[in-house]
């Protein structure tokens, strides 16, 4: 395939992730609204507490539901502004003294981007090690029993002389796996932990309410950039210029 083909399926690629942008920002809307019921942190916390009451190890559905459509989002996001990224780039023309505003306008898009992915990026690695800190959070509770297990290799050799078959070396191994079950030291519940884990919940519920309000945002602002400037964006020394053969440069400068 020459360089010609893939900068046009570029092109397709990128003007279909356009195209259909107002669709996905639609999509993306009502699905933050249906899975975000809480307007304030507050609220979050007091209907997690509610929710947590004397199982502390169960999940929390709301902010797991979240955390699904937040993360998938941003994968998405990612991916589609890697698109436009590489559809800039390979619109870049030759390199050549003057015409070179349209260049610029390139240039500004492509830094434009470069920092949203990269929030979105920063956003996405954040939210990851959200379970990780609810495991040690819950960890902390004094009354839920707690179990290891303890694998022990014990190893001996020996020698017997004489036989059939004259002096020979002998080993032997044993393994043995020994359970140990630690017992809540109270049993009642450390109400102060419950609060703490609800606030836990509600902070990343709040974290990913507000990633996904930001990736639309920036994902809008990108669509509008992209419907002012297309034509820069596309043409930048006008749609009679040629410069993007094998002989030019996809150099930025």
């Amino acid at each position: 395939m020459s360089i010609a083909a893939l900068r046009t399926e570029s092109s397709t690629a990128a003007k279909a992730i356009l195209s259909s942008g107002v669709d996905t920002l639609t999509s993306l809307s009502a699905a933050l609204s249906t899975a975000a019921p809480y307007a304030d942190i507050s609220s979050a916390e007091s209907a997690f507490v509610a929710a947590i009451g004397s199982d502390v190890e169960k999940s929390n559905d709301v902010v797991d539901g979240l955390y699904t459509i937040v993360r998938d989002a941003l994968v998405m996001a990612i991916g589609n502004i890697r698109v436009l990224e590489k559809f800039i780039g390979l619109r870049v023309p030759q390199m050549e003294d003057g015409n070179n505003f349209g260049v610029t306008v390139q240039m500004m898009m492509a830094k434009l981007l470069k920092e949203k992915r990269e929030q979105l990026e920063k956003s996405l690695s954040e939210t990851s090690k959200y379970y990780s800190s609810r495991a040690d959070a819950i960890d902390k509770f004094n009354h839920i029993s707690k179990t290891s297990k303890v694998e022990t290799t014990t190893e001996s050799t020996g020698k017997s002389t004489g036989g059939k078959d004259g002096d020979s070396n002998t080993t032997s191994s044993n393994t043995s796996v020994e359970t140990k079950t630690a017992t809540g030291s109270v049993n009642k519940i450390d109400a102060n932990r419950v609060k703490s884990l609800a606030a836990l919940d509600a902070q990343m519920y709040c974290d990913l309410k507000f990633a996904l309000e930001g990736m639309v945002d920036d994902y809008l602002i990108i669509l509008d950039n992209f419907e002012k400037n297309m034509d820069k964006l596309e043409h930048p020394r006008g749609k009679a210029y040629g410069g993007y053969g094998s002989g030019g440069s996809s150099m930025v400068y």
